[in-house]
């Protein structure tokens, strides 16, 4: 049970000091009564006294954040997840809720490499020797965003007094060469074509792509699209990176009127309820793991297809249609690009998404 102080000490919560004719002494009391650390020295040493007051109040402070001043990588690994997801959804230092569950799945490799090592003991090299072996595995990609991820960790570290400065900043990074998939106009239409013929789920996800690649949008956007957001003026697509950026309402065209009416009659079992545009035969959101599986067995179709027509066609995916939409208007001279994308800037477009193999221009005049 808690009480207030008899008087105010200027101390942390859970923190208290008993100053007696001898002995001085401070520490962090715990829910369970238990002491998690308690420091003592002489009581007419005020230099030591005040080392320790200093101390304490750094550990306790560490302790609110879920991190111990001798705890090891995979404590503060967590303690960041855990400050991220109690940050309110609109603080601009919160994360979409999207890109933590990536963060997720990159902070298993990271507590394998380094849970075991406390964060102070982590030097430049051992980034190094990480990214190195990421590239043996053939990932330097994937190794380069961990790494990224694990510098953004050990930033907050430093933010809560865990650590006093962060070993990785500045590190360099594997060299990679981007990739730059422009889907053409006939591997989507196969996979249109392939989709209806197959029916069910590969047909919802045949209409999927093509909605994003007509609404420039991304794969969490579509796949998250719920009838509601179906207006009568067009489609209302919210951010699926940050809630805090406004909603994009494309409009309709006859092409994505008629997309949008065929993904709504496709047929689902009967126990299948209707919110989601592209939701699985149950008619619930489709985990990545469900969407991977249908969007292959799709592609492997279309490759079948086109190998029989002797046409070209490479397997793509849903995050490949956002840059075919962006890259088709810009080729259209469209000027409407970046209110559709939502971004706040043209850098993002230019430098990611457009895909044109030949760009266009007038001489001088």
């Amino acid at each position: 049970m808690n009480r207030r102080r008899e008087k105010p000490d200027g101390l942390p919560y859970r923190v208290y000091e008993r100053r007696g004719t001898r002995t001085y002494s401070i520490g962090y009391k715990q829910t369970n009564g238990q002491w998690a650390f308690r420091y003592s020295c002489p009581a007419n040493d005020n230099n030591q006294i005040g080392e320790l007051r200093r101390k304490a109040i750094t550990e306790s402070a560490l302790l609110n954040h879920g991190v111990r001043s001798t705890g090891q990588t995979e404590e503060l690994i967590d303690a960041w997840f855990t400050w991220q997801e109690s940050l309110p959804a609109t603080d601009l230092k919160r994360r979409a809720d999207s890109t933590l569950r990536e963060n997720r799945r990159e902070a298993k490799n990271l507590k394998l490499a380094f849970g075991h090592i406390d964060p102070a003991a982590i030097t430049k090299t051992d980034g190094y020797t990480y990214l190195d072996a990421c590239v043996q595995a053939g990932r330097p990609e994937k190794g380069n965003k961990e790494i990224a991820l694990l510098q953004v960790i050990l930033e907050y570290g430093v933010r809560i007094g865990r650590i006093t400065a962060n070993p990785l900043m500045r590190i360099r990074k594997n060299q990679t060469v981007k990739k730059r998939r422009h889907v053409t106009d006939g591997e989507m239409a196969l996979a249109l074509e392939v989709g209806r013929s197959k029916g069910g789920a590969r047909h919802i996800v045949a209409l999927a792509l093509k909605t994003a690649w007509l609404c420039v949008r991304r794969s969490v956007e579509v796949r998250g699209i719920t009838r509601d957001s179906i207006r009568d003026e067009g489609i209302l697509w919210q951010d699926g990176k940050s809630k805090t950026k406004p909603a994009v309402l494309i409009e309709w065209t006859d092409e994505l009127r008629t997309t949008m009416t065929e993904a709504l009659a496709v047929k689902r079992y009967h126990v299948a309820g209707s919110f989601f545009v592209f939701g699985n035969m149950k008619g619930q959101r489709y985990t990545k793991g469900g969407w991977k599986a249908m969007l292959h067995d799709l592609m492997q179709a279309c490759v079948i297809e086109a190998e029989k027509r002797n046409i070209p066609f490479a397997p793509f995916s849903l995050q490949d249609c956002r840059p075919k939409g962006v890259s088709d208007k810009l080729a259209s001279g469209q000027t409407d690009t970046q209110e559709a994308t939502g971004h706040s800037s043209e850098r993002m477009i230019r430098q990611v998404y457009d895909r044109r193999a030949v760009k266009k221009a007038k001489p001088v005049q």
